[in-house]
């Protein structure tokens, strides 16, 4: 029975630290995007125009701050404001791969 519940507990150790492992390791990639501010757009906003539809719209406004070096919410019409957009690995290899697509028709042209 002991021998049976150290092999449990070891592999529930083993799975949960491969799991975290698996987990942590993917990257997060930020294309970063500058836009204007303009009348009536509050930073809510922009995150919101500028966030994955599985992505909490307050992580891309501490995103912005951090980005841009703002302490609270107030923007300025006209200010340039870089705004971090989250890529997938998927979307960054799915892009390179149109690139080299369209690189390869103009090639056989």
């Amino acid at each position: 029975m002991k021998k049976f519940l150290l092999a449990f507990i070891l592999g529930a150790m083993l799975s949960g630290g491969f799991t975290y492992m698996t987990v942590s390791a993917s990257p997060e990639i930020y294309e970063k995007q500058v836009i204007t501010v303009h009348t009536g757009d509050t930073l809510w906003d922009i995150a919101a125009d500028w966030s994955s539809k599985d992505e909490d719209v307050r992580e891309v406004i501490l995103r912005i701050q951090k980005e841009n070096g703002l302490t609270g919410s107030n923007l300025s019409v006209g200010q340039q404001l870089v705004v971090p957009v989250r890529k997938t690995v998927a979307d960054v290899i799915a892009e390179q791969n149109a690139r080299n697509s369209h690189r390869v028709q103009l090639a056989a042209k």
